[in-house]
């Protein structure tokens, strides 16, 4: 509940530990004692929403791994959190750049809901959502309506991404990897 609700930074350690439920081992059992003391001294470290005149952002990030990788994103509307994720990819990437691309495909989707509710109320600029990704390559295929050959076997993923993209909903941006804020949601932070 806590990292659905209120401390998005207990995302990833949540859902890395919710892979061992149903067969936990004395490692999971030491990782959650650390998630569980990590919560104790850190107790005092809050959610805080303080509106800036900043729109909707959407961030979104990959850990590129030999077996499935996760994605993680998170959405900001007025310089406030009001969404995180962490997901693990359903299939094989063939590539950093391919991790990171269907990580922005799933974002343009959670990020869609949010654009719509804006809109209801009136409250949606008529400019694309940036959707900012630490990846080059991923922008790139994007914006190559000839990379065909490269995304035909994440085809549907890529052909809705770039579909949102030509349609002006989402403007991909590129962020410097140390101002990725979706990092927390695919990898374990350093102390």
């Amino acid at each position: 509940w806590l990292s659905a609700c209120t401390r998005p930074d207990l995302t990833y350690s949540v859902s890395v530990l919710a892979r061992f439920v149903s067969n936990p081992g004395t490692e999971h059992y030491r990782a959650m004692l650390r998630v569980l003391a990590y919560l104790y001294y850190t107790r005092r470290r809050v959610l805080e929403l303080r509106a800036r005149p900043s729109g909707l952002k959407v961030y979104s990030g990959a850990s590129w791994m030999a077996a499935l990788s996760i994605s993680g994103g998170l959405i900001l509307y007025a310089g406030c959190l009001i969404t995180w994720w962490t997901r693990k990819q359903k299939s094989v990437s063939h590539s950093s750049a391919e991790a990171e691309y269907f990580a922005a495909s799933m974002a343009s989707r959670e990020a869609l809901y949010v654009r719509d509710l804006l809109e209801d109320l009136g409250l949606m600029e008529r400019r694309p959502t940036p959707l900012l990704l630490d990846s080059k390559g991923a922008i790139s295929l994007t914006e190559d309506p000839v990379a065909f050959k490269k995304t035909k076997h994440v085809l549907r993923d890529a052909n809705y991404f770039r579909d949102n993209v030509a349609r002006r909903v989402y403007g991909p941006k590129h962020v410097r990897s140390e101002g990725q804020l979706a990092d927390l949601f695919t990898k374990a932070v350093a102390r």
